[in-house]
This record gives structure tokens, sequence and C-alpha cells, in this order.
């Protein structure tokens, strides 16, 4: 069965309130819902949360869902936006004057590994800004608006994270 099939299948026993497909497809997406919580909020009770509240907000919306292809983006997004809102209070992003821009190819040189040790020490807001842009794909525009900061915003601390990244990686090659 393919995956568009499967997608319109479960959706519409979610649709009818079917538990055990509500089941399903909570166990078919909740590591990649709860870990893109993770990565933004660096807390795992609130992540927890996240999670849950994400997938009230999915099975009490899912009837609107136009494109069963779209599930899962559509669900991440919502984890995405509640992560952020959660993390509101905490966000802080670097003054756009004393980040240096950088082009270097950095993501030529490091393991997944090394980056999630990493990522975890970056501050707040620019390991948002990471989080959407380098690991769930989001374009800086999309970013911005979810993060409720400028596009330019979004840009330099995408590159202050990469620069942060970059000397933690070092370090830790070194160690």
């Amino acid at each position: 069965m393919k995956q568009t099939e499967l997608n319109h299948q479960l959706i519409s026993q979610v649709i009818l309130q079917d538990r055990k497909a509500q089941y399903q497809l909570f166990e078919l997406t909740k590591n990649m819902i709860y870990s893109l919580a993770y990565r933004v909020l660096n807390d795992e009770d609130e992540a927890h949360d996240v999670l849950q509240d994400t997938y009230v907000e999915v099975f009490q919306n899912i009837q609107k869902l136009s494109h069963p292809e779209a599930l899962t983006a559509w669900m991440k997004t919502i984890a995405a936006r509640k992560a952020i809102q959660r993390s509101k209070k905490r966000l802080q992003f670097e003054p756009l004057d004393q980040i240096e821009n950088s082009t270097d190819d950095f993501e030529s040189w490091f393991d997944a590994e090394m980056l999630e040790q990493a990522i975890f020490g970056l501050p707040d807001g620019a390991r948002a800004v990471f989080v959407l842009i380098a690991v769930e794909g989001y374009p800086h525009k999309e970013c911005a608006e979810l993060l409720g900061v400028s596009e330019s915003t979004s840009k330099s601390q995408y590159s202050y994270a990469k620069g942060l990244l970059r000397a933690r990686i070092t370090k830790l090659l070194q160690a």
C-alpha cells in the first residue's frame, strides 16, 4: 500500500475518532514530534507537554487537512509552533551587530553525534533557529514567521549558531 493511501485511510479513521487509528498515528509519528520539540526546548518535560498538546490539536483538527500527503509536515508545524510558544519567554536573540557572518562550508565536517551535543549548548534563540532551518528544513521566511522575528534575524541567528557550533565541535575534536 502506498504511503498516500495509508495516510488517506488512516486519516479517515482518525477523523471518525477511531481510537486504534489515533494510537497508530501516534505510534508512527511520536518520535519525530518529540524530537522536534526537545531540540527546540532542550527540556524533556516541556517536550512531553508539547507532544501531548500537538496530538490534542491534531486529533481535533485533522478533518481540516485537505492534503493527506502533508500530514507529517502539518504535524511538525503544529509541534514547532507549540514548542516555540512555550519557549518564547526565554528565547533571546543576539543583536545583529554582534554576530559575525560566516560563509564557510560548515555542514561538511561534523557528524551527527557531535552536532547533537553541541546544539543543546546553544543559546535558546540560536538553537531554535538552527533546529528549524538545518534540522527541520524550514526556509528562513517561515522560520521567522514561526518565531515572530524578521527574516534577517533568522539568517543572522542561523549564522551565529553555526559559528558557535563550529567552535564547540572544534573543541570536542581537540578533547
